[in-house]
């Protein structure tokens, strides 16, 4: 049982999800990813002992279907698609780099939508209100120096 391999939501847990489903099933393309993609968002961590490869794709799809959903892959409008809010802990950044270290690295994440789904990840509440994406970084940092001294008013 030690050879288990744990994954995390992200783009390892879709793919191990997507091969399985492609493989199991006779969905489409399209189908394969969104079930593949719900079921990330439904499972917080798994261990897996039979991890097929990241773009396992059965003999019977044809290349023309592969290709297509590769094409939709990358033409979708949902940027949430392929971002992994798990990325970094906004808790250690800012423990390790300070406040600045933590805005540094939520720089890296462009959206709204992106980063109010890391905050929502990383269990660090974002108003509704706000709207402007430098907005809602400072709201991100504030939130986790709260939670930040929390954890250490509740350790002493």
């Amino acid at each position: 049982m030690s050879n288990g391999r744990q994954l995390w939501p992200g783009d390892a847990m879709r793919s191990f999800f997507r091969a399985h489903i492609r493989r199991e099933t006779s969905l489409d393309d399209a189908a394969a990813e969104r079930l593949a993609t719900a079921l990330t968002k439904a499972v917080n961590r798994m261990l897996v002992w039979d991890m097929p490869s990241i773009d396992e794709v059965p003999e019977k799809a044809p290349a023309s279907r592969r290709a297509s959903a590769t094409q939709s892959e990358s033409d979708s409008s949902s940027p949430r698609e392929g971002f992994n809010p798990y990325l970094f802990s906004a808790i250690v950044v800012l423990a390790k780099q300070g406040r600045d270290g933590l805005f540094k690295r939520l720089q890296e994440i462009k959206t709204a939508e992106n980063l109010r789904a890391f905050a929502e990840a990383q269990h660090v509440p974002v108003e509704k209100s706000v709207k402007r994406v430098d907005d809602i970084r400072k709201a991100i940092v504030a939130a986790a120096e709260q939670r930040l001294a929390d954890r250490k008013a509740a350790a002493s």
